[in-house]
C-alpha cells in the first residue's frame, strides 16, 4: 500500500494517494467503518445528553446547539453538509426509551 500525505499551503493534511483502485475500495471501506462506529458512539451520546437534559428540566432537543453543528458542517462541506448535519441528528435524536 502507498500512503503519502500532502500538507497544503495552510497546514492541513490533506488526503493520502492511492496506488489502485482496490486499494482505494479499501481504504473506503475502512472509513466507512470507522464513520459508522462514530455515528454510533455519537447517537448513545446523545442519547444520554438528552436523558439527562430531561431529568434536569431542560428540552430535549436544543435548537440553538443544533443550528452551530448544521453551521460547522456547512462551513467544511457546502449545502451538502447541511444535509449529512441534519441525517446525523435525526438518527441521533432518537427515542427515550
Amino acid at each position: 500500500m502507498t500512503e503519502r500525505t500532502v500538507t497544503d499551503a495552510g497546514g492541513a493534511d490533506a488526503a493520502p494517494t492511492i496506488g489502485s483502485i482496490a486499494e482505494g475500495r479499501t481504504r473506503i471501506d475502512d472509513i466507512d467503518a470507522t464513520l459508522r462506529r462514530l455515528v454510533a458512539d455519537r447517537r448513545e451520546i446523545s442519547r444520554q445528553v438528552q436523558a439527562r437534559r430531561a431529568t434536569e428540566g431542560g428540552p430535549r432537543i436544543e435548537h440553538g446547539r443544533e443550528n452551530e453543528i448544521i453551521a460547522a458542517w456547512s462551513d467544511d462541506f457546502g449545502p451538502r453538509g447541511v444535509d449529512l448535519a441534519l441525517a446525523i441528528l435525526t438518527l441521533c435524536r432518537g427515542s427515550l426509551s
